[in-house]
């Protein structure tokens, strides 16, 4: 249960120029996130992201970040692209810069509960328990029904060690809304052992 599964979310980074953006000229597989007149080109930026998932979804992270740069570089307002390069450097363990870009998805997406549940997924894995729950509650709020968050805010309120009436009720309802034999095993047994603290 300590890898959670993606679907299609603060840390703010400031030494953004230690990590190699600047607004100064750059390559085609490279991107800036501030310029005077940035590109509009939505479908190469759109190409780009579609290429980069398939990479994404084979494992093969440093092409699917070719090719999220150059979507980006395309058209750095697309989101979509923001949050998949997200993924690239989380699975990469980069993960201020995963960050950083499931953030500036987030400004880009507001109504998307993805850049939100991944960049809890970044804090979960920095050990900042309460920021993450935070996110996963919005993205959650965002898409009441989604079994994937409700596993990700559940998991991480039982490693906080939430005993309460609300981590069972979110207990039961992924028990209830998962068809993952796994979590819904995994929340049972939690249901199980609060129980069993209970008495």
């Amino acid at each position: 249960m300590r890898h959670a599964h993606f679907i299609l979310t603060g840390l703010i980074v400031v030494a953004m120029a230690a990590a190699g953006c600047s607004s100064t000229s750059v390559a085609s597989s490279q991107y800036e996130t501030v310029r005077d007149m940035p590109n509009r080109d939505n479908t190469k930026a759109r190409e780009g992201n579609h290429l980069a998932v398939a990479l994404l979804e084979d494992g093969r992270y440093d092409e699917a970040e070719v090719q999220l740069k150059k979507a980006l570089a395309a058209d750095v307002t697309f989101g979509p692209a923001h949050n998949n390069l997200g993924k690239v450097y989380y699975h990469q363990s980069k993960f201020y810069l995963s960050a950083w870009e499931f953030q500036y998805a987030i400004k880009l997406m507001p109504h998307h509960p993805e850049p939100r549940n991944n960049l809890g997924l970044v804090l979960e894995a920095v050990g900042k328990l309460d920021e993450a729950i935070s996110l996963y509650g919005e993205a959650l709020d965002l898409q009441p029904d989604n079994p994937n968050l409700l596993g990700n805010l559940a998991r991480a309120r039982v490693r906080r060690g939430d005993r309460g009436d609300g981590v069972r009720q979110l207990l039961s309802d992924l028990i209830m809304k998962d068809t993952r034999v796994p979590w819904v095993d995994w929340a049972r047994q939690r249901l199980a052992l609060l129980g069993k603290i209970d008495q």
